[in-house]
């Protein structure tokens, strides 16, 4: 089948060009996009091409900045019937003109060019490794810190979460520090729980609930393909849930926050039914790429606990492919258990871990990692809960003190709410207290240099945790005692001392006179912190 095309002209400087038929409409994007923005090319048709538009249909477009080399970015259908097609593009170089010549199978031999320029950011860089500190994170173009915190809200895109509950939780990130959200792009498969809510009781082993992550009447089990529960259309996505996906990261943009697109999870056997490696997955990942690498504020995980459904070898297989079909080179991990086997794998930008333990217990293990040239994220160090002990469910005070330990060693960490007894990972507001607590950690640790400092336990007694630029700053935390010595040498010179209260966030001052070693009595009871800066 052959279809004709028209190009129409409009203020948004649209190109001109039209043949007899007019079946086939390709719009450019405005002539001016601030850098990193999305650029957008969109190919409409009045009628489905014929096969299966998610299959059988290739429209690709490259970009050229002026005195660059071209970067090759592929599109993806974005209509159920296959009637609308798009191409997204992220610039990264400002006041720059491009140039882009779009091709498609629809209408072989024949290509579509047009122009834009770029003008400087007016909003969220792309966040990568410090090429100077590559243990920490920054802003792309800027260079300014990163300080990741991050969220867990699995459910985010679930059908019980319209676009304003989504808002909503956004809104609430940004109040309390959170500037990272991961979640799910294919739902979080459950599908085989009919009671509804009064009779719904969480009694037993919570992991063996039906539906368990979300009350019953709160769950579409699994909204990115057509179809039904173990018996979807792989080859076919759902394309109104994707555009849910579309708007959730556009708000995550909007408020400085990233979005990590973490591709499945192992629930309902769901990577087992469309297979390792096969056509079925490849597409899946190839058309979020296709789809949301284009916003500056994505990360991709390639799987949640990955390693209860596939082998070592498939991260890295489906880690070039990502990193391939990723024009942008965003930021790239996989979610495993306590252990991380990717040392030296390229595709791997930051080291992901789930472990739990006490400070001690968090502290060491982001440790035994430092030696690694990555950032190191413990993404599940144990949700809120009631518990009074440290691992899922833990109480505030457990939460707050591990992910203090953790970021003490250098590292960063993910919260996620377990307390009004659902799971925590619903993508609702939840009822935790941590966060505004957490909140008073991040404004912390984004008031020092952070990826200048290094983890110095030795410098402090058992029970206390130090990192320092030496000679400078040092930030020491009691997670359990209430005195520790600070064996330093101040060197002739004064240090001031600032007390923090990781609970409150109130901070006290004092000044310590010169000696062999300071004596660090907290004021009161409770974990506090310490920043100890020698003045000059």
């Amino acid at each position: 089948m052959r279809y004709g095309i028209v190009i129409i002209c409009t203020c948004l400087s649209l190109l001109s060009i039209q043949t007899a038929c007019a079946d086939i409409e390709v719009k450019s994007g405005p002539s001016v996009v601030p850098c990193f923005d999305v650029y957008e090319i969109i190919v409409e048709s009045d009628s489905p091409p014929e096969g299966n538009p998610f299959t059988d249909v290739q429209v690709s477009a490259a970009f050229t900045p002026k005195g660059g080399s071209p970067i090759e970015v592929d599109g993806f259908c974005d209509d159920q019937e296959g009637k609308c097609f798009r191409v997204r593009f992220c610039p990264s170089l400002a006041d720059t003109e491009y140039r882009y010549a779009l091709t498609t199978n629809i209408e072989k031999g024949r290509k579509h060019a047009g122009s834009f320029r770029t003008t400087k950011s007016d909003g969220m860089q792309p966040v990568v490794m410090n090429p100077e500190h590559p243990k920490h994170f920054q802003f792309a173009s800027s260079g300014k810190p990163f300080y990741h915190m991050g969220l867990t809200a699995y459910h985010l895109l679930d059908i019980s979460n319209n676009d304003k509950d989504i808002r909503e939780l956004l809104d609430y990130c940004v109040r309390y520090g959170f500037n990272k959200v991961r979640f799910l792009l294919t739902g979080y498969p459950r599908d085989n729980d009919t009671r509804n809510i009064s009779q719904y009781k969480f009694e037993g082993d919570l992991w063996k609930l039906p539906n368990y992550g979300a009350p019953p009447g709160e769950l579409n089990p699994l909204p990115a393909w057509l179809g039904k529960p173990h018996s979807y259309d792989f080859t076919r996505f759902n394309v109104a849930y994707w555009q849910k996906a579309d708007r959730a990261i556009r708000a995550m943009r909007n408020r400085g926050i990233v979005a990590t697109c973490i591709f499945t999870i192992e629930k309902q056997n769901l990577p087992n039914e469309y297979g390792a490696l096969t056509e079925h997955e490849q597409r899946l990942y190839h058309y979020a790429v296709a789809r949301l690498a284009a916003f500056s504020n994505v990360w991709w995980d390639l799987g949640n606990e990955h390693n209860e459904y596939r082998k070592p070898e498939w991260t890295q297989k489906m880690g070039d492919l990502v990193k391939k079909w990723d024009p942008y080179d965003r930021l790239c991990s996989v979610h495993g258990y306590a252990d991380w086997n990717y040392d030296n794998q390229s595709w791997a930008d930051y080291i992901i871990t789930q472990q739990y333990g006490d400070c001690t217990a968090v502290n060491e293990w982001a440790l035994k990692y430092y030696h690694i040239d990555k950032p190191y994220v413990n993404e599940e160090y144990g949700y809120e809960g009631v518990l009074d002990v440290p691992k899922h469910g833990m109480n505030a005070d457990w939460v707050r003190k591990c992910h203090w330990a953790i970021a003490m060693a250098g590292g960063y960490a993910t919260y996620g709410d377990w307390s009004s007894g659902t799971a925590f990972y619903t993508g609702h507001i939840g009822q935790g207290k941590a966060p505004a607590q957490l909140r008073y950690l991040h404004e912390t640790f984004e008031s020092i240099p952070y990826s200048l400092m290094e983890p110095h336990n030795e410098l402090v007694g058992t029970g206390a945790f130090c990192l320092a630029a030496e000679g400078s700053i040092y930030l020491i935390y009691l997670a359990d005692i209430g005195e520790t010595a600070l064996n330093i040498n101040p060197a002739g010179r004064n240090c001031t001392i600032i007390w923090i209260d990781p609970k409150t966030g109130k901070r006290t001052s004092s000044v310590e006179t010169t000696k062999d070693k300071i004596t660090l009595r907290t004021p009161s009871s409770g974990d506090w912190a310490a920043i100890v800066k020698v003045r000059r």
